[in-house]
């Protein structure tokens, strides 16, 4: 088809997937005379792409429009979607229109209809990080893909230290391939070389929440010396606090609908819910409300300029004396 639409949190396989379709419709050695991106565009480059997208390719090979994150995902003015209608059924064999958002496509868009009735949608979503036999199955693909064998106490260790992340789990799999050279990879191999800064990130926030400062804390250590940074180690906890809150809530409200309370905590899987029941069992609104508060606090000090491995330090021990 000569439309094709990708969407997904993964960049990573989104990225790869483009690579791969970019090898197949152009010839390389006239990459530069017929692949064209666009980023969100204004109207004009809209206008330009539909042009480019009806010329037929130079040399040999075809040609392939690339519209990243496009407005016509969006509600289009009147005079962009006549254009569409034209265009779409007349696109050359040869010409390939791509189109790539982070977004879920909005079906009920006249634009995002037309699309959908001409091209080809694939969507590329991370996997969920408590999906533990999904993200084994990835590890496993992706390294028979590269060449590494790992055992299964090697793949479970990868799993928790590279979580969902594919890109990370991507480059920790090629490191693993020049070390290994062909030997089974076992889980203290995988420990003593890859970096579970996704895994430690997630087993900060439990340790918190259940108030265990000194476990707490070591953590915290290891993934400051893992290099983990610190905005994104406080972003991990506001966004589980926020979901820990956000099902508490729900349920002191006598709300019993999964589906509504995983809308309200903006969960892509209502079956994690059955987790999160019990996580919350135990925390009263009232803390979760003042963690959430500290939690921001942090944000506040690391934006600011304060010592980073201080403030989280601080800040975590206070979490922990309040959460409890």
């Amino acid at each position: 088809m000569p439309i094709k639409l990708y969407w997904g949190e993964n960049e990573f396989l989104i990225n790869r997937a483009v690579q791969q379709l970019l090898q197949t419709v152009l010839d390389k050695q006239w990459v530069s005379f017929n692949y064209t991106e666009y980023l969100p565009e204004s109207k004009e480059t809209i206008y330009q792409a539909f042009s480019n997208l009806m010329t037929a390719p130079v040399g040999s090979g075809g040609r392939l429009v690339h519209l990243t994150n496009s407005y016509l995902l969006g509600v289009c003015p009147e005079e962009i979607l006549l254009q569409l209608e034209r265009i779409l059924p007349n696109i050359p064999e040869t010409n390939v229109l791509l189109i790539t958002s982070t977004n879920k496509p909005d079906g009920r868009n006249k634009s995002v209809k037309l699309l959908l009735e001409y091209g080809e949608v694939r969507e590329f979503a991370l996997i969920p990080q408590w999906q533990t036999e999904a993200l084994t199955h990835q590890v496993r693909a992706l390294a028979l893909e590269i060449g590494v064998t790992l055992t299964s106490d090697g793949c479970k260790e990868l799993v928790e230290s590279t979580g969902n992340n594919t890109r990370l789990l991507r480059n920790e799999l090629e490191k693993l391939s020049i070390y290994a050279s062909g030997i089974p990879v076992n889980a203290e191999v995988v420990a003593s070389l890859v970096n579970n800064g996704a895994s430690n990130n997630l087993l900060l926030a439990n340790a918190i929440r259940l108030g265990n400062v000194s476990e707490a804390l070591e953590l915290l250590e290891n993934l400051i010396r893992s290099n983990e940074p610190a905005l994104r180690i406080a972003c991990t906890l506001v966004t589980m606090f926020r979901t820990w809150l956000v099902v508490k809530l729900m349920v002191a409200s006598g709300c019993k609908d999964d589906g509504e309370i995983a809308k309200a905590a903006e969960l892509k899987n209502p079956k994690r819910l059955y987790f999160l029941r019990q996580e919350i069992t135990c925390l009263s609104l009232s803390r979760l409300k003042n963690a959430l508060k500290i939690l921001l606090e942090l944000e506040l000090m690391l934006k600011s300029g304060n010592d980073e491995k201080l403030a989280l330090q601080t800040q975590i021990i206070q979490l922990c004396n309040t959460i409890v």
